[in-house]
């Protein structure tokens, strides 16, 4: 057995999400969680005091501890790029949240700062580690589903203004608008998907809430290889299952994927035409799990324990927000204990193995800093169409190279 280097990790951040990060670091092999920053000193040392690792005094401490590899930013979204500028200079590593900067100018000053400076640029998109994920994106590089011809991509992620008020940056703060903050998701996956997007038409509006930013928006985006997209995202729509979902056609099929929890995700139905058959028909469910255990496992079957089997038969089906209620968070750890049978790595945690492996042997993240910036220049034309009634623009596409 290959002993591999560990890996150390300096947190900037210890909200919820930071956290989490957190959990998976000082669970995983080969990963270590250096030291923690945080201006809010109390949230810090609960952190602190939770994982057993130091408080830095502030990011220039944390830059300077022993053995930090990659400096992990999950601070609100208008601190990132100052952050990965910092970081890069000091020659460390970096692993963002999305989005990594709000405007291209940024995106593009951080990128050519961190190829002078021959540092790694990791952003957290953890949908593109699911193994469902990654089947799709095999049928369709493989030609299974021929020439895809268009994708519908639905995001409904419901926030309630109680949720909302918890965090002052989420109110009215930088980068708190829907497309940021959730529907940068479903763009990715479908530009992971499609291929570039070079033109968007779009519009995106404040409907419900009293915030300054967006909470529903359209769009249809057209891609190089001639394929087009339609994308429907809302945080206030109110649905029974917040997720994500995706249906792709092609000339030889189909396929529709959903995400939930932004961490569960389903390759739900998969269409394909054989050779001698004018029309596709629908895979049987064990095809569709055999096409995702071939990348990496399957546990939409349940966990194989039958006292948690019993536990999600009482839990039901997945329906609101994981934390709303006693049975949605017993359906959320059911998911996770199955998910742990088939050793198929939570979202967050498999990018973070990920940029781990990335740092050891200087390998691309599964999501590089030039791959995010193609979500941030579709959000960016979605703005810039919604402001001229919706006309069709074009994607800024010129990143440094």
């Amino acid at each position: 057995m290959t002993v591999q280097r560990e890996v150390g990790f300096g947190l900037i951040g210890s909200g919820r999400i930071g956290r989490w990060h957190a959990k998976q670091i000082t669970s995983l092999p080969g990963l270590k969680l250096v030291a923690i920053a945080d201006n809010d000193k109390a949230a810090a040392e609960r952190s602190s005091k939770a994982f057993q690792v130091p408080v830095a005094v502030d990011v220039a401490d944390l830059l300077d501890r022993e053995g930090l590899d990659v400096v992990l930013i999950c601070t609100p979204p208008a601190s990132h790029a100052d952050l990965i500028e910092q970081a890069a200079l000091s020659g460390k590593h970096i692993l963002v949240e999305k989005p990594m900067a709000l405007d291209l100018e940024r995106v593009d000053n951080i990128l050519e700062t961190c190829k002078a400076r021959k540092v790694i640029l990791g952003v957290v998109h953890q949908q593109r580690a699911q193994s469902a994920c990654k089947a799709l994106r095999t049928l369709i590089a493989d030609d299974n589903l021929g020439k895809i011809l268009f994708a519908v991509a639905t995001h409904a992620w419901y926030r309630t203004a109680e949720g909302v008020d918890k965090q002052d940056w989420r109110r009215s703060g930088p980068g708190s608008g829907l497309l940021y903050d959730q529907a940068i998701h479903a763009i990715d996956l479908l530009i992971w998907l499609l291929g570039d997007p070079i033109w968007v038409t779009g519009t995106a509006g404040n409907v419900l809430s009293d915030g300054p930013h967006e909470d529903t928006a359209c769009a249809l985006i057209g891609f190089a290889g001639g394929a087009m997209a339609t994308l429907a995202a809302s945080s206030v729509a109110n649905r029974a299952h917040d997720d994500i979902t995706i249906d792709v056609s092609g000339t030889r099929g189909g396929a529709r994927l959903e995400v939930r929890d932004y961490d569960v995700a389903y390759l739900q139905r998969v269409d394909q035409s054989k050779q001698d058959a004018r029309r596709a028909a629908t895979l049987s469910a064990a095809e569709v799990e055999a096409l995702i255990r071939h990348h990496g496992g399957i546990w939409r079957a349940g966990p194989k324990n039958l006292l948690w089997r019993m536990v999600g038969t009482i839990a039901g089906e997945r329906g609101r927000y994981p934390f709303a209620s006693p049975r949605a968070f017993l359906r959320r750890n059911v998911d996770r204990k199955a998910q742990a049978e088939t050793r198929e790595p939570q979202g967050h945690a498999a990018v973070l193995q990920d940029m781990a492996e990335a740092v050891r042997n200087n390998l691309r993240p599964i999501a590089t800093g030039e791959d995010a910036r193609k979500a941030i220049a579709v959000i960016d034309a979605i703005y810039r169409s919604s402001r001229d009634d919706g006309r069709p623009v074009s994607v800024a596409t010129n990143a440094p190279r």
